[in-house]
């Protein structure tokens, strides 16, 4: 019955493209959590600290998996032959020639992660749903609803770390691929906008 269903072409397509997708947002929803509680048990106690040492991992984490694990793994894939019949010296220039290959990926994922989470920042979705789930529970006093209000500051442990990396993705196509570009400066134009907006707010 099950392996049935699974062969669908509708389930099938559902189970391969939009699943692994939707699992990988939830895990890196999750990590910049879990980072930060590795942070405090390495001993870091105060908040600037415990941002800084997430940010750091978070950001080496998406270099390696995001940017160095698709471009590499795509090489992989596509220039198998080439990765096994060549010597180690040649695998960085055929890395090299690779990364414009990527480039309509990293278009895919500056529009669909970098556009959307910015509109999901100004928007503070999560801030909102918080806010009535405290005010129909928790709140007693003005002082209690003035606290759940409260939207918090920005995320740096979060934001940083991704804005780091469009960054680094502007730098590397603006030479090999430099139709990647206005999908960048759209994205820094609107985070440049909704930040302000936000640390203005929070200030």
């Amino acid at each position: 019955m099950l392996s049935c269903l699974v062969c669908r072409h509708v389930v099938k397509s559902f189970l391969q493209g939009f699943l692994p997708g939707l699992a990988l947002k939830i895990f890196l929803y999750i990590l910049p959590t879990v980072l930060l509680i590795m942070s405090k048990v390495e001993g870091y106690v105060s908040l600037s600290s415990l941002e800084r040492r997430t940010a750091s991992k978070y950001y080496y984490f998406m270099l390696v998996n995001v940017f160095l694990g698709s471009i590499i793994a795509g090489t992989a894939f596509e220039q198998l032959y080439s990765f096994l019949h060549q010597p180690p010296t040649q695998i960085p220039r055929t890395i090299g020639v690779a990364i414009p290959m990527k480039a309509t990926f990293f278009m895919t994922y500056v529009m669909v992660d970098g556009w959307a989470g910015i509109a999901n920042e100004i928007l503070r979705v999560k801030a909102l749903v918080i806010y009535h789930l405290k005010n129909m529970f928790i709140v007693k006093t003005e002082r209690d609803r003035d606290r759940a209000m409260d939207p918090g500051s920005i995320g740096l442990g979060e934001n940083l770390p991704s804005l780091q990396l469009y960054f680094l993705l502007g730098l590397v196509y603006a030479v090999v691929t430099p139709l990647l570009l206005p999908f960048i400066i759209v994205f820094f134009a609107f985070a440049f906008l909704v930040y302000r907006h936000q640390v203005s707010q929070s200030g």
